[in-house]
């Protein structure tokens, strides 16, 4: 099953679990009603027949109101996305620029993976407070994703066991649970919300010491209502808690062989498993809304179920035998704490071993080493997949990058300057007058834009580097206050309209910029699955592999090769033969309204069309610099992690 399979299997569950949520929500409504008329009957009996009926309706249509209004509360919530839940769980964000020990190589981690799987860094969120052994992945999509991870993780773990763990969380983000988890916590706290006016109704029962038959009327009905209310709605959670851990177990199994996959080193998350069995705090968190929660935690976050069936997380003796069949079934002592961070060595070496680099800094090979045009086979075979060849290209990239741009992509000022700096004009006379009004805008950043040295870094960096530092800056550049945001859009697009022309750079730039930023500035409702078919999408398609089988040769014969072999891919799915795009109607203007529209489509849908743009570009056995960047845009635009297919010498 591979990334785009996993995503519509994980929409599917979706759906299913709103159907049953759906029948519980029906089954708790009319539950109460009946028990309302039946206490009705009890205190009055000359109540009966359609009077009886209406009770229950009426009764029954509040319970569904008031059911459907705690989980749309819950759910608009968590709008924000996983920071929301990380917040509520007690979670500080971690600067991208933090000099903690801990947190520094907990932030490496991330970025490692991030790199090797090709998704935006997520916002890295630490639970201070929480001495147990535990994270956790959350948000609705990839680009509001974040890890959250607590203090007594990173200070007992090793860095391998920490690689672990954090591998884990990337399942997750990889294969669809978050938008499944967060649905859960929305729909069971609607349910939830029907025993907590249980409880409220008895707290509120008049403490009067009155023996009117009126009163001891009205202190009975409160009384049997109120019980009613807490019986049948922790009932609910209880069945509800029932699906939820079904589908968590399975999820978890499933993340702990991905992390095994993605490492190559089963003793890692294995080694973090065990220590939490040999740990006095093991993985409790403490936080009050740990139990909503629970499912998303990489272990146990609250006390273990009694019964395996309401457990959100297999036994941890299973889950270590799963990925390590040779455990003996001894757990290791875990209170020792390391000194300076999850590993022997002091932070530096730790940070170079991380990087494959110098950490003294070292030599970046001139542009001219940097291949534009890689051969190339299967550029979506990996997609949702981490290999060691792609952990290793990550670590490749990554030493790469200049140290000066790597600790600017970690400073909030510092991303901006890069992100403006990328749009430089290479005319020498012009990119002095765009420099002068960038100073002259006065969001003091100066310093790096002046710097000549770091202007010519860029200017050489290839541009598979530069997407790369562009996923590293987003965690700082949403560091940014709204009316910053704003701003700094308005410098970007002064930029790019400075020259008055916008190369495929520029535009792949300020879309990935805005794609990932948008939502997190203005909360903009994430993508809506509209299109069902490929055949809804003929004329947008029809641009999208138009404008790739174009891009690196004007020869006609060629352009043609390329095309034909993208729409070979996609003819099966749409039943007519795909007509070709004339490069009038292929301009920017073009690509970006069909970008608007394919990211609307469902996983199956996304994935043909992302395979006959691949054919396309591949056709004639090179990736060109300009393929590459148009492929990560549209890639992008489709919510579709690529790890890095250009390789860079």
């Amino acid at each position: 099953m591979d990334f785009f399979d996993r995503q519509e299997a994980a929409r599917k569950k979706s759906k299913l679990l709103v159907l049953y949520f759906a029948i519980g929500v029906l089954g708790v409504a009319g539950s109460i009603g009946i028990l309302a008329a039946w206490v009705m009957m009890k205190v009055d009996p000359s109540i009966y027949g359609v009077v009886e009926y209406s009770i229950i309706f009426k009764v029954g249509g509040v319970t569904l109101i008031i059911i459907l209004l705690g989980s749309l509360f819950k759910t608009l919530s968590l709008g924000a996305g996983g920071s929301a839940v990380a917040r509520s769980l007690g979670g500080q964000r971690i600067s991208p620029d933090s000099v903690d020990p801990y947190e520094r190589v907990l932030l490496n981690v991330v970025e490692e993976m991030s790199i090797a799987c090709g998704v935006p860094v997520p916002e890295v969120y630490m639970l201070e407070d929480e001495h147990g052994i535990n994270a956790f992945a959350a948000g609705r999509t990839i680009n509001d994703a974040v890890i959250g991870v607590t203090r007594g993780c990173v200070r007992r773990l090793t860095r391998d066991e920490l690689q672990g763990v954090i591998a884990h969380e990337f399942s997750h983000i990889l294969n669809g649970d978050m938008r499944l988890n967060m649905r859960l916590i929305g729909l069971l706290f609607g349910i939830l919300m029907i025993a907590i006016c249980g409880r409220v109704a008895l707290h509120a029962m008049p403490r009067s010491s009155s023996r009117s038959k009126d009163d001891g009327k009205a202190q009975l009905v409160i009384l049997l209502i109120g019980l009613a209310l807490m019986i049948v709605g922790y009932l609910g959670v209880l069945m509800a808690n029932l699906i939820k851990a079904a589908v968590s177990r399975q999820r978890e199994f499933l993340a702990d062989a991905s992390a095994v996959q993605f490492t190559r080193n089963p003793q890692g998350i294995a080694g973090a498993l065990q220590k939490i069995g040999g740990f006095s705090e093991g993985s409790k968190v403490s936080n009050p809304k740990a139990e909503e929660a629970s499912h998303m935690f990489f272990s146990h976050g609250i006390k273990a179920a009694m019964f395996n069936a309401f457990a959100t997380h297999p036994p941890l003796d299973q889950r270590i035998l799963a990925v390590d069949p040779n455990w003996d079934g001894t757990y290791p002592e875990a209170d020792y704490v390391f000194p300076d961070g999850p590993s022997s060595q002091n932070e530096t070496s730790r940070i170079a071993s991380f990087a494959g680099g110098n950490p003294t800094g070292s030599t970046q090979p001139p542009v001219s080493e940097l291949a534009d045009e890689i051969p190339e086979t299967g550029i979506f075979d990996n997609v949702g997949e981490i290999t060691s060849e792609q952990m290793e290209q990550a670590r490749h990239i990554y030493s790469l990058v200049p140290d000066s741009l790597m600790a600017a992509a970690h400073h909030t000022e510092g991303a901006k300057a890069l992100v403006l700096a990328m749009l430089l004009s290479r005319d020498e006379a012009l990119r002095a007058g765009e420099i002068q009004n960038l100073v002259q805008g006065g969001i003091h950043f100066e310093t790096l834009l002046k710097d000549a040295s770091i202007q010519e870094q860029l200017l050489e960096l290839h541009s598979s580097l530069k997407i790369s530092l562009i996923d590293l800056a987003l965690p700082s550049l949403k560091r940014m206050a709204p009316d910053e945001y704003e701003y700094f859009l308005n410098l970007m697009r002064n930029l790019i309209e400075s020259d008055r022309q916008v190369d495929l750079f520029e535009f792949m730039l300020q879309r990935i910029v805005r794609r990932h930023l948008d939502i997190h500035f203005t909360r903009h409702k994430a993508s809506e699955d509209r299109y069902k078919s490929a055949a809804m999408l003929v004329d947008e398609i029809s641009v999208l592999i138009s404008s790739l089988s174009g891009l690196s040769s004007e020869d006609h014969e060629l352009v043609e090769h390329a095309f034909a072999a993208g729409a070979a891919e996609i003819e099966p799915f749409i039943g007519e033969a795909l007509p070709f795009k004339q490069a009038s109607f292929c301009g920017l203007q073009h690509i970006d309204a069909a970008l608007g529209k394919v990211e609307h489509a469902i996983a199956p849908v996304k994935k043909v069309i992302l395979h006959a743009c691949a054919k396309a570009v591949v056709a004639d056995g090179i990736i060109a610099s300009q393929e590459a960047e148009l492929l990560r845009a549209i890639a992008d635009a489709l919510d579709c992690p690529v790890p890095p297919f250009v390789t860079i010498k």
